[in-house]
């Protein structure tokens, strides 16, 4: 029988100061009919016995490129809630780090975590790290910014449409005071006026809200319309399917401050918590009181956790099979728990989300179109940049043919830089041999050159990162 459709309403914590009002963090992603969760269980178990996992090494890597539909109401860029490019820019390296396993704060995962009960539960290894813990998985999905529009015209500001909702004739998301009324326009008359090609976009629409209105993002869960009949469960359609977030939940305030942001403490996880969703995957407590996510090493919780809890939290809150003695897994992204507070998927999770990207008509296309490109399996900016490395280009320029690139290095050491085209072809090697630290500038004359986008990698003996730069002439 297909249950009857919830949504989720239980609050979420999310500390600090906000722009206007206290802030809550609250997901309001339909719950997935038993019909839809039955069938995509198959799916999962089809996956399992097919490709014979043992190993997340073993997992496909998928890009799936982006685009933000940015609602705003006439104002310019850098004033809320038309916000800059810089701001989404990191929302994507969040994206990129937190489904690679590596997210801020996941080396703060206490070194015995779930090690007992994951001995308890007999789960297989491929489900722990070295230490014996449930392991923080490597999903293998990348996120890049779209580089084209539904035309194959180059975007010159990668992954972004901005829409004055004005000259469509829409209303202000923010006048809506219910989360049934705000959804219910923006999957009636928002998406359906601006939504991107379902097969090619991850489609993410980011707007105000009404402050009575206390969920931050909602997604669609991954259809399954191979299947005749299975309707009602929240899946994606040609019209709705996506993202939507609160503006200022978006990106990270650690890695781009000049942002605008709802707290100090935005990390950008409301978009990795609504992109699992939109994946396949179900909150950490089941939704319900030690209801089941469907994944075996995620420990059962009573309900959602927010704030930012203590390790182990609430052990034996759950039996059957009981959560004793390591308690409950607020630090997943499915929880509700303050963004730095969240730092991991697990490997079951992994399996969920690899079996959307296989199965789903609206997945199983992503990346395969040319739209945009995860250039040597680095990000576009440059949220990982280690220690004391810098490159410097304003990004969105789009810059001129004689532009200057400028980067600084801490070591004494070989560097060259070296510029790809938008297919990762490499057209020039800029700089070469330089053995002393500090910062240095050096011009790429780019005349010669189509306008697009370009990519300039920074290679030393000890470390290679990369940049992306617009030109238009």
């Amino acid at each position: 029988m297909v249950k009857l459709l919830l949504i989720l309403l239980s609050l979420c914590y999310f500390s600090g100061n906000t722009r206007t009002q206290d802030h809550n963090d609250l997901c309001g992603t339909y719950v997935p009919s038993q019909q839809w969760e039955d069938i995509f269980s198959v799916y999962v178990q089809q996956f399992r016995n097919n490709m014979g996992l043992r190993t997340n090494d073993q997992f496909v890597e998928y890009t799936i490129p982006v685009i933000f539909h940015v609602i705003h109401s006439g104002q310019s860029v850098g004033t809320f809630p038309n916000i800059v490019q810089a701001q989404i820019n990191s929302q994507i390296t969040v994206l990129n780090q937190d489904y690679a396993g590596t997210g801020f704060n996941y080396s703060t995962y206490p070194s015995n975590a779930f090690v007992q009960w994951a001995i308890n539960q007999s789960l297989p290894q491929a489900n722990l790290d070295s230490l014996g813990r449930v392991k923080i998985a490597n999903i293998n999905i990348k996120f890049c910014l779209a580089e084209k529009d539904t035309l194959g015209n180059i975007l010159t500001e990668p992954g972004i449409e901005r829409i004055n909702l004005n000259s469509r004739g829409w209303v202000n998301p923010n006048t809506f005071t219910t989360p049934q009324t705000l959804r219910a326009y923006f999957d009636g008359t928002i998406k359906p006026g601006s939504i991107w090609n379902v097969r090619k976009y991850l489609n993410i629409w980011i707007s105000d809200k009404n402050a009575a209105v206390p969920f931050t993002g909602f997604a669609t869960l991954p259809p399954l319309s191979t299947l005749p009949g299975i309707t009602g469960g929240g899946e994606g359609t040609e019209t709705t399917d996506g993202i939507w977030s609160y503006t200022s939940a978006v990106g990270s305030a650690l890695l781009f401050p000049g942002g605008i942001y709802a707290s100090p403490n935005v990390r950008g996880r409301t978009i990795t918590h609504e992109a699992g969703h939109y994946l396949g995957l179900r909150h950490i407590w089941g939704d319900g009181n030690c209801l089941t996510d469907y994944c075996t090493d995620t420990p059962p919780a009573f309900t959602s956790n927010t704030g930012f809890p203590v390790y182990p939290l609430n052990p034996g809150s759950c039996g059957s099979p009981s959560n004793s003695p390591n308690g409950e897994m607020y630090m997943n992204y499915m929880d509700y728990s303050a963004d730095p507070a969240k730092y991991m998927f697990t490997y079951d999770q992994a399996v969920r989300m690899q079996t959307a990207m296989l199965n789903s008509p609206f997945r199983n296309q992503l990346g395969t179109h040319g739209l945009c490109v995860a250039v040597l399996g680095f990000n576009n900016e440059g949220g990982n940049t280690p220690l004391g490395y810098e490159l410097f280009q304003n990004y969105p320029n789009p810059f001129n043919p004689a532009t200057e690139i400028s980067f600084r290095i801490p070591e004494q050491t070989s560097v060259s830089l070296n510029i790809y085209n938008s297919i990762g072809e490499q057209i020039s090697v800029l700089l070469d041999e330089i053995k002393r630290a500090g910062y240095h500038t050096i011009k790429w004359d780019a005349t010669e050159y189509p306008s697009g986008i370009y990519y300039y990698q920074l290679m030393s003996q000890s470390i290679i990162f990369t940049k992306k730069m617009v030109l238009l002439k």
